[in-house]
């Protein structure tokens, strides 16, 4: 399905509803609950995420019935689980682990491993600071073709 185009004023709502959503209660919205609280069909919602997608905004699922990804946070259950004074969600990585407190303004710790070596990490922002172990996150996509191949990224 091809929705090459702008993005419209109802594509910027289902990312707003999207993002909300994940702020509230740190899971993507179904595409049912979107479609009902947007005014629009179920049809509608995958030809916008279509188009969020090709404009790098939204990763929907490869059969385009859920979110993917709305970075920084994750649709699907992933190694980074990162925990806020009020709810705990999936972030993509260690990069969006930090990513969550700082859209969210908000504290978030993750608890989770290195992928080189295996060993466990713990990281965060605690009163707005970066602690935990030290650690280096390897952006190993060039951020300039991040959306090549955007579940690899």
């Amino acid at each position: 399905m091809s929705s090459a185009g702008q993005i419209t004023d109802f594509d910027w709502a289902v990312r707003t509803n999207i993002y909300q959503f994940f702020g509230e209660s740190g899971r993507a919205p179904a595409l049912g609950a979107m479609a009902a609280a947007l005014g629009g069909t179920e049809h509608q919602i995958r030809v916008s995420l279509q188009r969020l997608f090709e404009a790098h905004e939204i990763a929907p699922s490869p059969d385009g019935n859920a979110i993917w990804m709305a970075n920084p946070f994750s649709g699907v259950p992933t190694d980074y689980v990162v925990e806020t004074p009020d709810m705990t969600c999936y972030a993509n990585c260690a990069w969006d682990a930090l990513g969550v407190p700082a859209i969210l303004g908000t504290d978030g710790w993750t608890r989770s491993h290195c992928a080189e070596s295996g060993e466990q990490l713990e990281f965060g922002v605690r009163d707005g600071l970066l602690e935990g172990d030290d650690g280096v996150i390897h952006l190993v996509t060039p951020i300039g073709h991040a959306w090549d191949d955007i579940g690899f990224t």
